[in-house]
């Protein structure tokens, strides 16, 4: 058997629903919190995917600021 969780102070239209969303499932409240929290865990936090992304491209070169023009003039004159 597994850890306990507990959360306390939750608001009773909060746990109405979460109650009739696990009866709507066949399911108890904890089978159904358990399985909305792993759905959860499962998925990246926009906060690390945002984070690996600057990682990633803080390698490249910034481009300055510019119009694509003034970009495709300048191109042109060299």
């Amino acid at each position: 058997m597994g850890d306990t969780l507990q959360i306390r102070n939750v608001p009773p239209e909060l746990h109405a629903a979460v109650a009739r969303h696990a009866r709507e499932h066949g399911m108890t409240i904890s089978q159904y919190l358990l399985r909305r929290i792993s759905q959860l865990e499962g998925k990246p936090v926009i906060r690390d995917t945002l984070d690996d992304h600057w990682r990633r491209t803080s390698a490249y070169e910034r481009i300055a600021p510019g119009t694509a023009a003034e970009l495709l003039s300048e191109d042109r004159d060299r």
